[in-house]
């Protein structure tokens, strides 16, 4: 476990390099209670901030060396340090050899500049290629920081994607894969083609290769050193996510950069910890809190942000890191307090949480091979269909957590009563096995849309892998603008829905060039058969899009009922077929009839849970076991003025104001909290933050702990 204070020079002219020593870094560290120190021995300018043999130190530090200054420091208070190097975007190394770069298809260099798409400036941050001589320049890095005594090394902006738009088609690239394949490297986007494909997966080992060689000079040098490896979960379309799970043996800590949080939801800091753990088989996760809001990095978020974002890390296992920025130290130092109350909780806690596990319930799969193949350029159509179910249970008080192909390739799935399937149409043979012998253990399963029709590879297939255990088989997709459910019988999984008849779909929120997301209301057409029965069907739309509202982007209105099966449950073996992707539609609305079919499903599927939390706020609940006690951290992310303002297109003309609106809460929203525990009664239940005692209601085998939660509260109930 540990506590990260991030600390980064930002600007090209290293402006406050000559004015921030190293005792100044650790001093900001031991204030914020961090134990740990992540700071440039090279940025992404190419420079250096410590003696190297080979790279430009930058000029403002003259004879100071500060990886070394911080170095020292840090021994003297017993703090770690990491050295970040490896940048992929280097502008120094480019001007010496262009031929290194990163380069398009049609042999552009491929670079990480933002600027409007007016703008044509100097181009100041090309990305160096990892099958070029560079790769050979990051492990001279890597020597020289590991003899300062180093802790260990991270790898920051370490990118080489697959995707066309940003793939490299340098010589070296070319030459390497006409080597290994004998092929050339295709030009054009053509998902279809398992050529394609496989040059898409050559493109990941390259990052994978690339890792492993990096982890094997770190360990050579230096045994006890660890490798840091961004993986930025929710940017690059979340690609970085595969090279997680497939480099998982040569990564020791992922750093989990959780830059979107203030435009996501609450909780987002948790999900990508969790999502990074599954990934990458357990491997400890850093997950980072920026001390700024948005992208204003001169200056800090309000203290709340910082400490519930700390908080939030903790609770859901990762290692909690504060990125400050060195202008923030410069300009607002005192601002930056507002972190230390959340790291000292940690701090406190940490012995607590030591040797613990989760306590398991529900599993979404996160299927980095679904995302690739079913979601093919655009993959937001599964990732949103994973994130609806993820969010739907984690704001309603359920243990869930996520679920990765090699997981399910291996079968380890035996902890979890419900496994949830959102979007996971590629899926090996091992992991239908998996699947149905969970279903022999009596555990549920939820599947939508085009679960497992295709496999590993992405090649499509004429049947659902899963169709006998399901109970339908597939006959092709209804592909409509809009759609309806129409919920029938008294079934618990339709059961309290707010809605008989449930719009299923959504406007497109860009409409110049679509009025629809693409398949956001289609649905696999299934026939049922076995002991399966569909409790509720499609209804098609009156017409193509309706008129009542927004000139084209109102839903229409009800139309024909079809015979076509909508939801399908298995009540032998426990399975919910949903025909449609739920979870994307609960992702993009949050209306209230997508998400009571989640949770009942959910509850039907897996039966009672361990425990669950109930409270009219929105609270962050995670639950561990360890030796006799069950720990709970409860977050509270009930706040007072997250507000976050968007129009209802991409067009900003039209509105009176501007459209897009971030605003950070300035306190937390007290909130009674129930504790609800599916057990046999605890001894006795306290908090070691606050020293207090909590009484254990019991009522026909059910145990009730009632909390009045401020702002955090960790829970250990000793049986």
């Amino acid at each position: 476990m540990a506590r990260i204070l991030q600390f980064n020079f930002e600007d090209k002219l290293a402006q406050y390099a000559d004015r921030i020593s190293g005792s100044e870094i650790v001093n900001l560290a031991e204030e914020l209670h961090c134990d740990t120190v992540v700071i440039f021995a090279r940025d992404a300018w190419g420079r250096a901030y410590y003696e190297s043999s080979f790279i430009r130190k930058v000029s403002k530090l003259g004879r100071r060396d500060l990886l070394r200054e911080v170095v020292a420091e840090a021994r003297k208070r017993g703090i770690k340090v990491v050295a970040m190097v490896g940048h992929t975007t280097n502008p120094e190394l480019f001007a010496l050899h262009p031929d290194w770069a990163q380069r398009d298809k049609d042999g552009r260099v491929i670079h990480m500049d933002t600027n409007p798409a007016s703008e044509s400036g100097e181009l100041r941050w090309p990305l160096m290629c990892l099958n070029s001589p560079f790769l050979e320049h990051v492990l001279k890095e890597v020597e020289e920081v590991l003899r300062y005594g180093v802790d260990g090394v991270f790898l920051d902006s370490f990118r080489y994607m697959p995707d066309l738009e940003k793939a490299c088609f340098c010589e070296y690239c070319r030459k390497a894969y006409r080597e290994e394949t004998g092929e050339d490297l295709p030009v054009a986007d053509d998902w279809g083609s398992l050529k394609f494909r496989e040059a898409f997966l050559w493109r990941y080992k390259v990052n994978v290769r690339a890792l492993e060689r990096v982890k094997e000079r770190v360990k050579a040098l230096k045994p006890d050193a660890f490798l840091v490896y961004n993986s930025h979960p929710a940017g690059w379309k979340g690609r970085a996510n595969t090279i997680v799970e497939m480099a998982r043996n040569h990564i020791d800590v992922v750093f989990a950069e959780g830059s979107e949080a203030d435009y996501q939801p609450p909780g987002f800091l948790a999900e990508i910890t969790k999502l990074s753990q599954a990934l990458s088989g357990g491997k400890r996760v850093w997950v980072t809190r920026n001390s700024f809001h948005m992208a204003l990095t001169t200056t800090t978020t309000s203290p709340i942000v910082m400490r519930q974002g700390i908080r939030e890390i903790f609770a859901a296992g990762g290692e909690p890191m504060f990125l400050v920025f060195s202008s923030a130290l410069a300009q607002a130092p005192s601002l930056l307090k507002g972190a230390a109350q959340a790291m000292k909780d940690v701090e406190r806690l940490e012995e607590f949480v030591k040797g613990a596990h989760r306590v398991r319930y529900a599993g979404v799969l996160y299927s980095n091979r679904s995302r690739d193949w079913l979601g093919a350029g655009d993959p937001r159509h599964v990732t949103d269909d994973i994130r609806g179910f993820y969010y739907a249970l984690a704001f309603n008080g359920y243990p869930v957590d996520f679920i990765a192909d090699w997981q399910l390739d291996q079968g380890l799935l035996s902890e979890y009563k419900v496994v949830v399937l959102p979007s996971s149409a590629s899926m090996s043979a091992e992991g239908v096995n998996a699947l149905e012998n969970l279903a022999g253990q009596k555990a549920g399963l939820i599947a939508t849309y085009l679960v497992s029709l295709l496999d590993e590879r992405g090649r499509s297939l004429e049947e659902f892998r899963l169709g006998e255990l399901l109970g339908v088989s597939y006959r092709g997709v209804l592909k409509l603008p809009w759609s309806y459910v129409v919920l029938e019988g008294d079934h618990e999984v339709v059961r309290e829905v707010p809605d008989r008849v449930v719009l299923w779909g959504d406007y497109s929120r860009v409409f110049d060039r679509e009025r629809v997301p693409p398949g956001v209301a289609w649905h696999a057409r299934v026939e049922v058969h076995g002991r399966a029965r569909a409790i509720a069907r499609i209804a098609e739309p009156d017409s193509e899009y309706g008129f009542e509202y927004e000139n084209g982007r109102s839903p229409p209105l009800l139309g024909p009922l079809t015979e076509c099966p909508a939801i399908v449950v298995n009540d032998d073996k426990r399975t919910v077929y949903f025909s449609g992707q739920l979870g994307r539609l609960y992702w993009r609305t949050g209306l209230p009839h997508y998400e009571k079919l989640i949770e009942n499903a959910v509850k039907w599927a897996g039966g009672t849970p361990p425990l669950k939390v109930e409270t009219p706020g929105l609270v962050l609940a995670e639950p561990y076991e360890k030796s006799g006690q069950l720990l709970i951290h409860l977050v509270n992310l009930t706040f007072d003025r997250r507000i976050t303002v968007r129009g209802n297109t991409a067009d900003p003309i039209m509105w009176h104001s501007s459209s897009e609106s971030v605003m950070p809460p300035r306190r937390v929203v007290p909130v009674d909290v129930e504790v609800i525990l599916f057990r046999d009664p605890p001894r006795r239940v306290y908090s070691p933050l606050h020293g207090k005692k909590y009484e254990v209601e019991v009522e026909s085998g059910v145990s009730k702990v009632r909390v009045a939660l401020g702002e955090y509260e960790f829970l250990v109930a000793e049986y």
